[in-house]
């Protein structure tokens, strides 16, 4: 039981979202532990404890709760320093993420979730909503203001710029040709910048 406090409020998290990370928490571990097959509706409920109904409550498919869960997992790996050059912070994002994919189960359980994204909307639209967008724009936030100061060409094409960072290592990713290694993030951001910055 929940005592209140000396205000009359409840101590510790609202109980909405008590349950809301129990929910998270119950679909990361499952995505973990069987890949999307094992996080259905029905056993995210089972494991958190809570009905279907609440599920839905925050969450219009699977797919969404899923996602959601696992872009709260990894959330930490698109933080950057505010203080930070613009290469060390792109190096540092992608370094993050080649660790994440090469050292955790999270690697195997992107490449099921692009697999499912193929024919499964709701799954493509979370993988979207909850994993690329939020990276992406976190990467085109730190590429825009480096152009606005002048450290790299005026008329680059961010969106662009953005994907030759990011495509290298998801393609590393899907087809396996070669491993995600150390100091290959320090090598595609230092080879792309290179290129793009003011000629003399």
């Amino acid at each position: 039981m929940v005592r209140p406090g000396p205000t009359g409020a409840p101590r510790g998290r609202p109980r909405s979202e008590r349950v809301r990370v129990a929910v998270l928490d119950a679909a990361a571990d499952l995505l973990v532990e069987g890949g999307m097959s094992a996080a259905t509706i029905e056993g995210i409920a089972a494991r958190a404890g809570v009905s279907k109904a609440t599920i839905y409550k925050w969450w219009p498919t699977r797919g969404h709760v899923a996602l959601d869960s696992f872009f709260t997992r990894t959330r930490d790996t698109i933080a950057v320093d505010p203080d930070a050059s613009l290469s060390d912070s792109l190096t540092v994002q992608l370094q993050a993420l080649c660790a994440l994919f090469r050292d955790t189960a999270s690697g195997r359980l992107m490449r099921e979730l692009a697999a499912f994204a193929q024919n499964d909307p709701d799954v493509r639209d979370a993988l979207e909503e909850h994993w690329l967008r939020p990276r992406r724009a976190v990467a085109m936030r730190l590429v825009t203001e480096a152009a606005e100061r002048g450290e790299l060409r005026a008329d680059i094409d961010v969106e662009a710029v953005v994907d030759q960072l990011f495509a290298p290592v998801y393609h590393r990713l899907l087809f396996g040709h070669a491993p995600l290694r150390e100091g290959l993030a320090a090598a595609l951001v230092g080879q792309l910048l290179t290129g793009l910055r003011p000629r003399n």
